[in-house]
């Protein structure tokens, strides 16, 4: 089996170092997204070689904006990247802060053993289905401001933001609802199949997403969730199963993985875990002494 390892950084360069270690194996290729004013983390890693995986850096990448379609834009990159190179039977998305927390043998043998399964993770209960409802059903006109209080623009965005929304509201104006829209954790592991699927399928969300917010945690579940693929999705139930990552949300917005995790990691049956912090170093060192190949740090 190959696999293609897509992954979007902006940060963090230790954890991201160690990531690359941690899938320098010969049945990996790495797809490489740093964001374009991530000046300092894109000279860090200049040289970067990993000496058994490919390595491919996305050479003309996009700026990254919490909640807008610039993230999807950036995922279809990496998709379409990988998958004009090779047929992967599987492509996990990654950010720059995921780690593994198993050896790359066990993540290999796990995906042969339930070859063909989706792992998107899909989140349930009413407050996720009002929050997906308010994302669907409003235009969201500007995204790309509404978290950069240290941007000019965010003094005008924001007032404009809420009072574009307020304006739909009393007239009771709602987006159309072509699909059954579906949410979850922007993270997966999908085949090459549903990868060709979703690329089918990009004008459409390119369209339909452009004034969503946080597309990202919507449109791969609602395509998937639309498809001929659904009754391959792993476990629609529980999130972290069914994308198999260790996130925890009850103690952070995700929660950043401490030393004295440990043990909590090494007994997870979760093949990735995020995120993860260049202040935690020995944690790094451990992980990447547990479960990365032999021989597998990237040169430099």
């Amino acid at each position: 089996m190959k696999h293609a390892f897509l992954i979007m950084a902006h940060n963090e360069p230790a954890v991201l170092r160690t990531l690359l270690a941690m899938l320098d194996d010969p049945r990996n290729d790495v797809y490489l997204h740093i964001d374009r004013r991530a000046d300092a983390l894109r000279k860090e890693m200049e040289g970067t070689r990993l000496r058994r995986a490919g390595l491919h850096v996305v050479s003309r990448p996009l700026r990254a904006y919490w909640g807008d379609i610039s993230l999807v834009e950036i995922e279809y990159l990496l998709l379409e990247a990988a998958s004009s190179v090779c047929a992967y039977d599987y492509y996990h998305l990654l950010s720059g802060t995921d780690l593994p927390i198993q050896t790359q043998d066990t993540i290999h043998a796990f995906f042969r053993a339930h070859a063909g399964r989706e792992f998107v993770s899909y989140w349930h209960g009413p407050w996720h289905d009002r929050d997906l409802d308010r994302k669907v059903s409003r235009y969201y006109f500007l995204t790309r401001h509404l978290k950069r209080s240290h941007s000019p623009w965010h003094a005008v965005a924001a007032p404009l933001h809420n009072l574009a929304l307020l304006v739909q509201k009393v007239f009771g104006l709602r987006r159309r609802h072509e699909v059954e829209f579906r949410k979850g954790a922007q993270w997966f592991s999908i085949t090459h199949g549903f990868c060709r699927y979703l690329i089918g399928h990009k004008d459409f969300v390119l369209r339909r997403f452009r004034h969503t917010l946080c597309p990202d945690e919507i449109f791969v579940q609602t395509l998937l969730w639309n498809s001929p693929f659904r009754n391959r999705i792993y476990n629609a139930e529980d999130d972290n199963t069914g994308n198999m990552r260790l996130i925890d949300w009850q103690r952070g917005n995700p929660y950043t993985w401490r030393d004295e995790d440990w043990e909590e990691l090494r007994q997870s049956d979760k093949l990735f875990a995020r995120k993860f912090s260049g202040e935690q170093a020995a944690l790094l060192r451990r992980l990447e002494a547990s479960y990365a190949p032999a021989a597998g740090s990237p040169e430099v």
